[in-house]
């Protein structure tokens, strides 16, 4: 993974206390596990939807963001290769997330410093309007083949 290739580089091992995906799955575990001690088992059902709905939120966005695009294994991450969606309410709402091209374009800019790609593939509604079309796949994949078509006409040539 990128993370164990980042700590063999800074010549750690994967399993240290430097490893920032270990850091998250600790950090989750003490609030979690702090919360059951605090307020008892009685939380437990709460938690495990939490997790299990937090677990739907991000794969559902990372399936719209990248739905179809592809790149060679060798080519870097471009504009192209991630949907966006430059409506001002999903802009506002979810804190640039929707500026996916620009956060894996240029990831140690802090989100609020992103900016549009306004030539970048383009979500067919806002974010969440996206996220629940993407529910039905008849409609998503009806929506999402003309988008599709237009990416390849657009950067296939650049891709492959």
């Amino acid at each position: 993974t990128l993370e164990a290739a980042r700590l063999r580089r800074a010549g750690f091992g994967v399993w240290t206390h430097h490893n920032e995906i270990l850091q998250s799955y600790a950090l989750t575990l003490l609030v979690q596990g702090g919360v059951l001690v605090l307020f008892g088992w009685k939380l437990l059902p709460f938690l495990l939807l939490h997790n299990a709905f937090s677990w739907w939120q991000l794969t559902s966005a990372n399936y719209i963001e990248h739905y179809g695009l592809m790149r060679t294994p060798k080519e870097g991450v471009k504009p192209q290769h991630s949907w966006n969606s430059n409506r001002r309410m999903s802009f506002m709402i979810l804190y640039s997330l929707v500026r996916h091209s620009a956060h894996h374009e240029t990831a140690k800019v802090p989100f609020w410093k992103l900016n549009p790609y306004p030539n970048a593939p383009e979500m067919p509604q806002g974010y969440l309007t996206t996220i629940f079309i993407c529910l039905i796949p008849p409609l998503w994949f009806r929506v999402m083949k003309p988008k599709l078509e237009q990416w390849d006409a657009q950067y296939s040539q650049s891709t492959h």
